[in-house]
């Protein structure tokens, strides 16, 4: 599937206002949806001019033949679009389903103390079973979007329902597809709300989306430039903090033995309950710094996607990174201090986006427990102005 060019009005996707009147009559914007039936300004210039990342380009290259766009490692699934899938974070949803697994995991605060992830995997066939499946939050779709991702939630906000409108994407939404794509977990159940139990199941994601005219084949442009030599000659990167607010602090620590980071919340191990030793490792870790502020409802966070600062860890290093993107359609590319491009080691990938508003925390330490210097804390972004709220309302009119 390719996606919708949208040159002049691109803008407005980002913004996802309310007022566009694209969210299908029946979706609500609540966070515990169950599925239904299938029928349904100017600075002063340092003395050393700081380099500028190059310009960021409308598409990153397609991998080589037999390896993973996601990873940079040797795949069976060249050919495969990427499955992405919304998972729940909070506290009465651990263990999850499958972030152990997952090629690449977003995590992101959108909204109120804690966060949500968004687990991507190379081919649906690696899907074997992934939740509790949440609501679907533009953040995550604007970082997907460009891999030619088939997104994967239940019920979604206004901002969701736009983009993909917008877009003419098609996720597979358990509102809509229900029971075609979803499993319930029922020994969960029991115990659990039953928003908590759904999961995404691989024996169902094929059939599903055939019910749209879409396809599991594609084209999939790499995520990051690879190479096995990408790994910072230091030991500053030992463990990483990120506190999303006052319900959540991720700690990414990292595991010489096994030249991993570990994710865990007040020292304990976050574990996939559909795992054997139910850990949750990653090769890399990118923390991706950016300007946040509201969308117009004034509850949902929004984030300035065009760029910013970033942290990036493997191998017990770290290095300070700068990224670029764009609109929502536009990929996400990383530069070193120089603004030449950079290249992540082959392996899974964590993915933090941190705005550093109020509650937020930042805490980087070296191998002996030193803290360590990190990028300035973007800048709030900027109160939409009189002028930019008529154009808003006006576009909303027209949408």
């Amino acid at each position: 599937m390719k996606l919708a060019m949208r040159a002049a009005a691109a803008a407005l996707a980002v913004t996802m206002l309310a007022g566009c009147g694209f969210l299908p009559a029946g979706s609500g914007a609540s966070d515990s949806s169950a599925p239904a039936s299938a029928s349904q300004p100017e600075e002063s210039q340092p003395a050393t001019p700081t380099p500028e990342p190059h310009a960021a380009s409308t598409e990153m290259p397609l991998p080589d033949a037999g390896i993973s766009p996601l990873t940079g490692r040797a795949t069976a699934f060249s050919g495969q679009r990427p499955v992405a899938v919304m998972v729940s974070n909070q506290a009465a949803a651990w263990p999850q389903w499958g972030i152990g697994t997952a090629d690449l995991l977003i995590e992101a605060n959108t909204g109120g103390e804690t966060t949500s992830l968004m687990a991507v995997f190379e081919s649906w066939e690696e899907v074997v079973k992934v939740g509790p499946v949440c609501q679907g939050r533009d953040l995550f779709l604007q970082l997907m979007m460009p891999l030619n991702a088939v997104p994967m939630y239940i019920d979604s906000d206004i901002y969701t329902s736009n983009l993909v409108n917008w877009y003419t994407y098609q996720p597979l939404d358990g509102i809509y597809i229900g029971v075609n794509a979803y499993n319930l977990d029922k020994e969960r159940d029991i115990t659990a709300p039953q928003e908590l139990c759904w999961y995404a199941d691989a024996r169902l994601i094929q059939s599903a989306l055939a019910s749209y005219g879409q396809t599991t084949e594609g084209d999939t442009p790499t995520l990051f430039y690879f190479d096995e030599a990408a790994v910072p000659d230091n030991t500053n990167g030992w463990r990483l903090e990120i506190g999303y607010g006052a319900q959540r602090t991720a700690q990414l620590v990292y595991g010489p033995d096994e030249d991993r980071y570990f994710l865990k919340e007040n020292d304990q191990d976050q574990l996939d309950a559909a795992k054997e030793d139910g850990l949750v490792r990653y090769s890399n870790v990118l923390l991706l710094m950016a300007s946040a502020g509201f969308k117009d409802d004034g509850v949902t966070r929004d984030y300035d996607l065009s760029g910013g600062d970033g942290l990036y860890l493997t191998g017990g290093g770290a290095v300070q990174i700068k990224w670029q993107k764009g609109e929502a359609d536009q990929p996400l590319q990383l530069f070193d201090a120089e603004g030449q491009p950079f290249s992540v080691r082959p392996g899974r990938t964590y993915i933090g986006v941190w705005g550093g508003f109020e509650g937020q925390s930042l805490r980087l330490l070296d191998q002996n427990g030193a803290e360590q210097s990190l990028p300035a804390a973007p800048a709030p972004m900027a109160a939409a102005s009189d002028a930019d709220a008529e154009t808003s309302a006006a576009a909303s009119a027209a949408g």
